[in-house]
């Protein structure tokens, strides 16, 4: 039953992936070149990005019963455990840097980035119930769960696509490729471990398909400001239990979400000079050898 669910629950994104390219895909002759002067008739075409937001790491779900059984030599059923988890996440700051990238034609998106993000999360799972002790007799007892990274990093790159809602205004959806990593930290569980299932602790390295939805504004030429939510859409390495974008940790699954307000700067063109002065010791001639020829022989006459 669990591979089914979990089957069903990667047709579904693969039918949302779908869904949002070809949503993208359908407006992309609305977009406007003038946007990101796409053409580089100002901008190289290429800038920095910084970002700044908030980072959260959710429970899905916050609760479960736990029961734990095993059948002894005489067949007869013995009870480990009994009790409820509850899980807890946690909010951060997050902060980033990035370059982005201007497609001169655009198809499916008009703009690719690179983005390296920070902040830290920590997940909490607490069992509250009954435990058997060394006799076999059902005491209250508590075992914790802990996961926390001193520092959470994020390199991602990502696919942008902006559909054009009047001047100067714009939808966009994105389509990223992250690697997160957890450095330092605490990982550990504490209590009566030989009565629940051994759990080795959680990968500190991710792979990670990542969606994301937001608004943007131009606000003058060459400068954008964009609020973006973006969440993990599949975990790819390592996979996860329950699938999706979900995080295992001991015994809670939790999910990632982002909300970042994003600023976005164009490199300047350089001024083009129509004696080459922006092109170091060489210079660039004004008219054609055969046209100064003709023009010395006028000012001669």
């Amino acid at each position: 039953m669990t591979a089914l669910a979990s089957h069903l629950k990667r047709r579904r994104l693969a039918f949302q992936l779908a869904l949002l390219f070809s949503f993208a895909f359908n407006f992309a002759q609305a977009q406007s070149d003038v946007l990101f002067d796409a053409y580089r008739d100002q901008f190289r075409g290429s800038g920095w990005t910084l970002g700044i937001g908030g980072h959260w790491l959710s429970p899905e779900p916050a609760e479960l019963p736990a029961l734990l059984t095993i059948v002894d030599e005489g067949n007869s059923i013995d009870t480990l455990h009994l009790g409820q988890w509850q899980h807890q996440g946690s909010f951060g700051l997050r902060l980033g840097v990035g370059y982005w990238y201007v497609a001169k034609r655009p198809i499916l998106w008009d703009r690719i980035s690179i983005q390296l993000e920070g902040g830290k999360h920590r997940a909490e799972s607490v069992f509250r119930g009954a435990v058997a002790d060394s006799s076999g007799a059902l005491v209250s007892d508590t075992l914790t769960d802990i996961s926390a990274a001193g520092v959470l990093s994020e390199l991602t790159l990502r696919l942008h696509r902006a559909i054009e809602l009047k001047p100067d205004f714009f939808l966009e959806c994105q389509m990223g490729l992250g690697w997160d990593a957890e450095w330092g930290g605490e990982f550990s569980r504490t209590g009566p471990e030989d009565s629940f299932v051994p759990r080795t602790a959680p990968s500190r390295h991710r792979v990670a398909l990542e969606l994301g939805l937001g608004l943007g504004v131009r606000t003058r030429a060459g400068r954008f400001l964009r609020v973006v939510a973006q969440t993990d859409a599949l975990q790819l390495q390592p996979l996860s239990n329950d699938g999706g974008g979900r995080i295992d940790r001991y015994e809670g699954a939790f999910r990632a979400t982002h909300l970042t307000l994003q600023w976005d700067i164009l490199r300047d063109k350089p001024d083009v000079s129509c004696a080459g002065s922006n092109l170091g010791s060489e210079t660039m001639p004004l008219f054609e050898p055969k046209m100064q020829r003709k023009m010395k022989k006028r000012r001669r006459g």
